[in-house]
């Protein structure tokens, strides 16, 4: 039986190549650790004896978890962990993690609101047939038949209420426990932000969970129809272990290992420096002759003339009626469109935007049965787009 993760399905959304470098090739590469990964690790150890020593009676001090937290932090630490930002030291990581840690114990003591059931649980919950991992940082009983499923964030990031009440990783854990323990009327979802010393919370009707269980099948599909994989760069790229083998970035470590003689040597390298110069001549010359232009409709303007001669050439300068019609963002775009159907020109002037329907076909808005139907009226090739941009 495949077993899936929330984690595993987001890895395929995010970007298929490294889905296909860490689940099928499961290539191991030499970048350590983030140093955002190592933070969230530490503090979820330290919430996680914080609730399993309360199981066995004991309570830990503020100073006990800042204790654990430190020596764990200073047990773990390597040179190999990975800071991106050079703006920031470990120490300050380090500190963030205090002050998550202090927040937390403030805000929830004395941590007696609910009954702790399952700590970092490693449950699978059956779906069709495919098992699907549930790994909850906190499982909680908050009274007869109502569960609470706590999950802490340690990201800079605060998304909104309409995000979470999309949010798919912990409405999966809720399927879980409702399928885990059926006495289940109520499941609370629970992130606590700690970075924002902020708690926010959702729930799923029976109707969304099984909505929810269509779509992560549908997710299985495609990943198991993939044939495949390429590359999807987005601002997840910047902490990704992959980027040496990744298409879009192997190039710059390959240069970056050579000496700056050797660097200026490299052939992509002279055809980038090459690309951007030609680039910004051309931009500058576009700039130049749009102002000639617009001048030269002023000069025509001026002296009631159509045609400009000059030494060896002349420029025509003429004047067309320009119309416009609604926008596809304008309201009355409907009622235009009912409009040219009444004069009896729809027919006539309506055509297929080719453009917008291969933009759904690449984003696979369409399903594969409608799909097949324009299969045979397909051309299929290339377009190879070159775009500069800073490093």
């Amino acid at each position: 039986m495949t077993t899936y993760s929330h984690s595993k399905l987001s890895t395929f959304e995010q970007c298929p190549l490294k889905y296909k470098f860490g689940y099928i090739d499961k290539v191991e590469t030499e970048i350590g650790e983030s140093v955002e990964a190592f933070l969230g690790k530490r503090v979820h150890e330290s919430l996680e004896k914080l609730y399993k020593d309360l199981k066995f009676q004991k309570m830990n001090s503020l100073k006990d978890m800042l204790a654990f937290y430190n020596e764990e932090w200073t047990k773990n630490w390597n040179d190999g962990i990975v800071i991106v930002r050079d703006e920031y030291d470990p120490e300050n990581y380090r500190k963030m993690g205090e002050k998550f840690i202090t927040d937390y114990y403030n805000r929830c003591t004395p941590f007696n609101h609910t009954r702790t059931i399952g700590l970092e649980t490693q449950n699978f919950v059956d779906i069709n047939g495919y098992k699907i991992h549930v790994r909850i940082d906190r499982l909680a009983l908050a009274s007869d038949e109502v569960y609470e499923i706590h999950d802490y964030k340690t990201s800079n990031t605060l998304p909104t209420q309409s995000k979470l009440d999309q949010d798919r990783q912990l409405a999966v854990y809720a399927y879980g426990v409702k399928t885990m323990y059926p006495d289940a009327k109520k499941v609370k979802l629970i992130w606590h932000f700690l970075a924002f010393d902020k708690e926010m919370s959702s729930e799923r009707t029976d109707e969304q969970l099984e909505k929810l269980k269509g779509d992560v099948l549908e997710s299985i599909k495609e990943i198991e129809q993939c044939k495949e994989y390429p590359a999807r760069e987005s601002t997840f790229c910047e902490w990704c272990e992959f980027q040496p083998l990744c298409p879009l970035f192997r190039h710059k470590f390959e240069v970056e290992e050579k000496k700056a003689k050797e660097f200026l040597k490299d052939d992509g390298v002279k055809l980038v420096n090459l690309y951007a110069s030609l680039y910004h001549d051309v931009k500058l010359k576009e700039e130049k002759l749009e102002e000639v232009r617009e001048e030269l409709v002023a000069y025509a303007k001026q002296h009631d003339i159509e045609v400009v001669f000059g030494s060896d050439m002349k420029v025509s300068v003429k004047s067309y009626p320009k119309l416009s019609f609604p926008k596809k963002e304008d309201k009355e775009r409907k009622a235009f469109f009912d409009a040219v159907r009444k004069i009896g020109l729809w027919d006539k002037l309506a055509v297929v935007d080719v453009y917008e329907l291969a933009k759904m076909i690449n984003n696979k808005e369409i399903p594969k049965e409608l799909l097949a139907i324009l299969e045979k009226y397909v051309e299929k090739g290339e377009t190879v787009r070159v775009s500069l941009r800073g490093k």
